[in-house]
Parts: C-alpha cells; sequence; structure tokens
C-alpha cells in the first residue's frame, strides 16, 4: 500500500505538476498576447498623439528648423495660397522714405477664423533665399534668428488666438533702395495652415512721389489790340441856332 500510495501519489503529483505548467504556460501566454495588445494600442496612441506632441513643442513659435521652407512640421498638405483668410498688410503703401521703418500687420481677414501661428520674413524681389532687414519684437511674438542672420524672422510666442499683429521692420541699411515682399505662413491650426502669403511688393525710395504734383503757375498775358479805325469818324451834328427872325 505504501509504494502504491507512493507511486500513486508520484503520478498524482507529477501529473499536478504538469497541470499548472500548462496553466502556468496559459498565463504567460494570456499575459504576453496582452501585453502585445497593450503595445499595439500603445504604438497607435503614440502614433496619433506624435503630431499633438510636436505642435505642442511649438507652442513657443516656430523653430529655427522651419526657416528654410517656412513650413510647419504637421503631417498635413498646406492650404491654397488662394483660399488663406489672412492678410499681410502694409499701411504705408508701396513706397516707403529711404531708411525708415516698414509698420506690418498681419490681419484675419474674417473675425471667426483667427490664426494660432505665423512666421513671416522680408525678401529683396531680387533673391528669394535670403531674408534681410531685422525685426522689433512684434505685438503679439517674438524675434528669431534665421539662415544665419540676427532678428531677421519673426513669430508666434503663445498659440492662443490672434486677430492682428502688428510688427515694425527695418530695412538692411539705412541707404537701402531696393524692393521688398513680406512671406508670412499662417497656421489655423494642425491640419490648417497657408505657407508663404505674400504682401505687396515695397520699395524703399529716396524721393516719395506726390499723388497731385504742383504744376508751376504761369502768367497768362491777353493780346493787345490796337484801335485802327476802319472809316472816317461820323459827322458831327449841330443844333440849328436861331437867329431871332422867326
Amino acid at each position: 500500500m505504501i509504494l502504491w500510495f507512493s507511486r500513486t501519489a508520484k503520478r498524482v503529483l507529477a501529473s499536478s505538476r504538469e497541470e499548472n505548467q500548462a496553466q502556468a504556460h496559459s498565463v504567460v501566454d494570456m499575459m504576453y498576447c496582452k501585453n502585445l495588445y497593450t503595445c499595439a494600442v500603445l504604438g497607435a496612441l503614440l502614433l496619433v498623439l506624435a503630431p499633438i506632441h510636436r505642435v505642442k513643442g511649438e507652442e513657443e513659435g516656430a523653430p529655427t528648423e522651419a526657416c528654410a521652407t517656412m513650413t510647419p512640421g504637421h503631417p498635413f498638405d498646406p492650404q491654397l495660397l488662394s483660399s488663406a483668410p489672412f492678410k499681410t498688410e502694409i499701411p504705408a503703401g508701396n513706397s516707403i522714405p529711404m531708411g525708415d521703418t516698414v509698420k506690418i500687420e498681419l490681419r484675419a481677414q474674417n473675425s471667426l477664423i483667427p490664426f494660432k501661428g505665423f512666421l513671416v520674413m522680408a525678401f529683396d524681389v531680387k533673391d528669394y533665399t535670403k531674408p534681410i532687414g531685422t525685426f522689433k519684437l512684434p505685438s503679439d511674438g517674438k524675434v528669431i534668428n534665421c539662415l544665419q542672420g540676427v532678428g531677421n524672422a519673426a513669430t508666434h510666442k503663445w498659440n492662443n488666438d490672434k486677430k492682428l499683429v502688428t510688427i515694425d521692420w527695418i530695412p538692411p541699411t539705412s541707404n537701402y533702395t531696393g524692393t521688398a515682399k513680406f512671406m508670412t505662413t499662417y497656421v489655423h491650426n494642425i491640419s490648417t495652415f497657408w505657407v508663404k502669403t505674400e504682401s505687396i511688393p515695397v520699395s524703399s525710395v529716396a524721393d516719395i512721389p506726390t499723388a497731385n504734383p504742383s504744376q508751376p503757375s504761369v502768367a497768362v498775358t491777353q493780346p493787345t489790340v490796337a484801335n485802327t479805325p476802319n472809316s472816317a469818324p461820323p459827322p458831327i451834328h449841330r443844333p440849328a441856332v436861331s437867329c431871332g427872325l422867326v
């Protein structure tokens, strides 16, 4: 009995050990499957959140890596420039006195559609590869260095809604007499943005042409006409004098 019990016990113990091992493997397999599922879910979340993280990282303005193309690092294509609801305006018009500061306005054309981010640079119309001039501190933003320049670009500082941002731009030299254009990238949200919208050209000139130039006064003289008689003077009629005889 003892021997049978011993053998039976061994068989029972062995069977129990095998079942435990099988159960353990099943638990491990289940845990492994759950981990794979968890990893898949986490991976999907990371893919979804990656762009959000990128945008969140740019809450303090466009990075200098974006200077070359002026394009946000968003996984979306830019909108057509013709559909941009934002405009870079120059109140002074197409001409400014040489050496003067240029005031520009980044403006939302529709009060219901604000922009959250922007990147603006000035280029000479003869060379769009290198930004020129320097910017003063924007009304809502900051100045950054682009393409080995100093203070030659302005961008947002916070991604709050904006309808108007004013910035002063200083020409590259005090005697600059070229023509510049302002290129601005506007960001409405992560998937909606416009790259390199153009302002009107503005020229720095030595003399500003006036709208209505004054004309020199010209003295007008009337010709004198000589009084030349065409005929003999009319006869003089004298009244008759009474002689007292009638």
